[in-house]
């Protein structure tokens, strides 16, 4: 028992290891899209308060109707409330990083996903599937338990009952005292070694009752061991086929946000002629922004999955660490 203890408190410095450096990466993603958010928001609040300055000027002239500027102050309040929610948002992840690293907070170099392909899963779902029945720490931890369990029961077992231990005595009486016929006085040592044999004929039900209760916990520990091995089994699929189809949802998302930068472009360009409204421009505008976020949003969790991934397969370390920074680049949002 005390082997498989050592064991179990191995395993779970390794599972501690490796939960520490994905928080770690989670939280710095956390700020990188939080910052980004507060940019995009930002040059969004910009581009609707030019708007709304544009369509007041051309509502004076009598080119446009009193409600396209009503449209675009509620926006522009809109997106501003949306600038000011996002900036506390990112105070909020700058401060948890912070906690985490004890690096001060806002002051580091944030790098955001770049257009190359996220680092690939690098083997089959068998091959992760086994490598996770094998390594994943939270099993492992399950699985020694179960031994730990088992060998608890084993010491109620009847094999176990009898009882040899080594006896060591050692005494010594002394009396003395005076009578009328004078003194006198009288000493005796005594010393005894040896072995004892102890076999209990009864217990009042107590061993079978212990040898029981281990039983039932051993087989519950191995219950829990099977869902476990079930949970991460049923993990590794959705992050491995997550990761497979990842890469082809990252460029579809690309070829959206071109395709709202481009719709965006010609909508004010049609609003400046009159063949767009004002609400068609706002409208484009937040479109464009969202396409534009969501494929940072994308970028950021194939990079996650990758290191959850290794994590589930019990080999998240540094070596795992240097792909997923390569494919950063500077010029996240400040």
């Amino acid at each position: 028992q005390l082997e498989l203890a050592a064991d179990i408190a191995e395993i779970e410095w390794g599972n501690a290891n490796q939960a520490l450096m994905l928080r770690v990466a989670e939280r710095y993603f956390d700020v990188v899209l939080a910052a980004d958010t507060l940019r995009v928001l930002r040059r969004q609040q910009a581009a609707v308060e030019r708007a709304l300055t544009e369509t007041r000027e051309r509502f004076q002239l009598g080119d446009v109707k009193v409600t396209d500027t009503h449209e675009a102050a509620a926006r522009a309040e809109a997106v501003k409330a949306q600038a000011l929610a996002a900036d506390a948002d990112l105070q909020v992840k700058q401060a948890a990083l912070a906690d985490l690293t004890g690096l001060p907070a806002g002051q580091a170099r944030l790098r955001r996903p770049n257009d190359a392909a996220a680092p690939a899963a690098g083997g089959s779902l068998e091959h992760w599937l086994a490598k996770a029945q094998e390594r994943n720490p939270n099993l492992q931890m399950r699985i020694a338990g179960v031994a730990a369990a088992k060998q608890e029961a084993a010491k109620f077992s009847a094999q176990a009952a009898p009882s040899l231990d080594l006896v060591l005595q050692v005494g010594r009486n002394r009396l003395a005292g005076n009578g009328d016929f004078g003194a006198a006085s009288n000493t005796g040592n005594e010393r005894m070694i040896g072995v004892q044999l102890t076999i209990p004929l009864y217990t009042g039900g107590y061993r079978s009752a212990r040898q029981e209760q281990a039983l039932a916990l051993a087989a519950k520990a191995d219950a829990d061991a099977s869902h476990t091995r079930q949970q991460v089994a049923l993990q590794v699929r959705s992050l491995w086929l997550g990761l497979t189809v990842g890469a082809s949802r990252v460029q579809a998302l690309a070829e959206s946000s071109k395709a709202s930068q481009a719709r965006l472009d010609a909508t004010r360009l049609g609003n400046e002629v009159g063949d767009r409204t004002t609400l068609d421009l706002l409208n484009a505008e937040n479109d464009a922004a969202n396409a534009e976020l969501m494929l940072l949003q994308a970028r950021i969790g194939l990079l996650l999955d990758r290191l959850r991934l290794a994590a589930l397969g019990g080999e998240l370390d540094e070596t795992q660490l240097e792909p997923v920074n390569a494919a950063l680049q500077d010029g996240a949002a400040n």
